[in-house]
């Protein structure tokens, strides 16, 4: 995947779009189908004739009750000021990801996945198709991990394939994550017929960062309210 381009010009009149509407009437009520893990045994970000240079990014949103504003703002204004920034930083091919992350403990879909996109058409495609589940456990910890664990085993790149060059993962939350992760909740979330085995946070994170230069973006919760 990675087809299309990005339109500064479409995407401004679809913020406008997504700028008078609530946040149900933009976001999936439910598990899409085409977010779901179950069985996915592979997404890739490969290069094109239009994207030469691909740069993988996954982008791992929590949606948490805490944290179902982010993909909010993302929809609303921040992917277009992510797109420019990344331009602005030479990064001409990007190819993104989206991720939302859950609390594999407590949650229905403690992880839903996109396809790799470079339009800004289809990256907003898949950010409709997410579900904000709103819910978490109230256990001090959400399964950012998981995000870690899907790149490590699901995701191919010919940034890496063809150049050695790492990929991007960025997870967004205010939580801290789970430290274990059984081989049966790993099998159960992928749908898997391979079996998988037990890790810890740490496990995964270094297994990732092999490939994947990997980051944690904890929001800015203080507001100013003399505003």
């Amino acid at each position: 995947m990675g087809g299309g381009t990005y339109s500064q010009e479409n995407r401004s009149i679809r913020t406008a779009q997504f700028s008078n509407m609530q946040r149900e009437e933009i976001f999936s009520k439910k598990l899409h189908p085409e977010m779901s893990p179950a069985g996915v045994k592979l997404r890739e970000a490969r290069d094109s004739e239009n994207h030469p240079c691909s740069i993988p990014i996954i982008i791992a949103l929590d949606v948490t009750g805490s944290m179902g504003y982010i993909p909010e703002q993302l929809i609303k204004s921040g992917l277009p000021h992510l797109i420019s920034g990344l331009m602005e930083a030479g990064i001409k091919d990007p190819q993104i990801m989206f991720l939302a992350i859950g609390d594999h403990i407590t949650d229905t879909a403690p992880l839903q996945i996109s396809q790799f996109e470079s339009g800004d058409a289809e990256m907003d495609m898949w950010l409709q198709r997410t579900w904000i589940e709103a819910k978490g456990g109230g256990n001090r910890g959400e399964s950012y991990p998981l995000a870690w664990f899907f790149a490590a085993n699901c995701v191919q790149t010919d940034h890496w394939d063809k150049r050695g060059q790492k990929g991007f993962i960025f997870t967004i939350g205010d939580e801290r994550f789970h430290e274990n992760y059984s081989g049966h909740t790993l099998t159960s979330i992928m749908n898997s017929s391979e079996p998988s085995g037990s890790a810890t946070a740490r496990e995964l994170l270094a297994i990732a960062q092999q490939r994947w230069e990997v980051f944690h973006i904890l929001p800015d919760m203080i507001t100013d309210d003399s505003d």
